[in-house]
């Protein structure tokens, strides 16, 4: 088995999101070396399918192009993608070194834009730019003939019709794919997750206008995939081969759940740790009982693993937008999932969504 890895190697960012998953946790952490990085991955590159730089902004660390370039040359079969909030462009167009090294060395790129209107993404993320840099790197993107997706987050705001709509005009222009990741209540401040949980009703309503007007690619999310796709093979894979790395060096089974709860059994400082990295939970987790009558129980198994763990805190309950959760009928009208191979390093890596225009 080889290992999907998201991994924030620092914990800088030049942003100020409010619904943040990670900030709590990269304020209580300290970050590891290069040295580190290099000698996790000498150790354990056969284990490794592909590894997203994610979390914090990591072009902001100089050390990040060394390293991409260090597994670039010396591992050149694992596939190395980004996730950006736009920065990349501005790092890059005033080092024509780290240019050159981020087109050989990075085979995606994710950019972070969750509103189509320029003020909304410029405040929603707490910096006068954010916006400006997410389309010139698409743009760059675009010119460079990289494989390129925007993801959103999905809380009632961005999934307005309006915006939705807006967020794939501007993916057409720049051949970009759209990614959604819905909202995950992460923050100890219960006043944030409250301000930013999708609800259901849009939750649904949503993906229903989207294929009725658009194309959905790939939905990696066990629960809604099952719900709206038949027979779509779809598998939970958090804490199985999808492991997130955090710049302290712990590794998490989500990229949602990396509370101390999680992140004090494995790091990459232990030897061949992809050899030994083992979490039980997930592996052996069983169904819920409430599932037990549910026609889709053997091939849903209760939902994201990560979604029934942060709203309940056990995956003895089911996932929190279950139809039945929600006292909705199950039988929905057919997504059409137009996926025939995996498309980016984020398809069975994350519970998110693929669409096109």
């Amino acid at each position: 088995m080889k290992f999907n890895i998201g991994w924030g190697i620092t914990n800088c960012c030049n942003m100020n999101c409010k619904f943040c998953y990670s900030k709590e946790t990269r304020q209580l952490t300290k970050e590891i070396t290069i040295n580190d990085w290099i000698k996790f991955i000498d150790e354990n590159y056969e284990k490794i399918d592909s590894i997203n730089y994610g979390t914090g902004e990591n072009v902001i660390d100089d050390d990040f192009f060394e390293f991409i370039e260090y597994v670039r040359h010396n591992y050149p079969k694992i596939t190395q993608s980004l996730t950006t909030n736009g920065y990349l462009y501005e790092k890059v167009s005033l080092n024509k070194r780290f240019y050159n090294i981020y087109k050989e060395c990075i085979d995606e790129v994710d950019v972070s834009l969750d509103f189509s209107a320029p003020e909304k993404h410029n405040y929603f993320r707490g910096q006068n730019k954010a916006y400006n840099w997410a389309i010139n790197t698409l743009g760059m993107l675009k010119k460079d003939n990289k494989k390129a997706t925007i993801v959103f987050v999905g809380i009632e705001d961005t999934m307005s019709k309006e915006n939705i709509d807006g967020l794939f005009k501007i993916a057409k222009a720049y051949n970009a794919l759209l990614r959604l990741n819905i909202y995950r209540p992460v923050s100890q401040d219960m006043t944030i997750n409250e301000r930013f949980i999708l609800s259901y009703k849009t939750l649904i309503e949503t993906l229903e206008y989207i294929n009725n007007k658009y194309e959905v690619i790939s939905i990696n999310d066990i629960l809604l995939g099952n719900m709206y796709a038949k027979d779509s093979n779809i598998e939970e894979n958090t804490g199985i081969n999808s492991i997130r790395i955090l710049a302290d060096g712990s590794i998490c089974p989500s990229t949602y759940l990396i509370s101390e709860n999680y992140r004090n059994k494995f790091n990459i400082k232990q030897k061949n740790v992809l050899s030994t990295i083992k979490f039980d939970d997930f592996i052996e987790a069983p169904i819920p009982k409430e599932c037990e009558k549910c026609e889709i129980k053997n091939s849903c198994r209760g939902g994201v693993f990560d979604r029934r763990l942060l709203w309940y805190n056990t995956l003895l309950k089911r996932d929190p937008y279950c139809p039945y959760e929600n006292n909705d009928i199950l039988n929905k009208e057919q997504i059409k999932i137009l996926k025939k191979d995996r498309i980016s390093v984020h398809d069975g890596y994350l519970p998110t969504i693929f669409f096109k225009s």
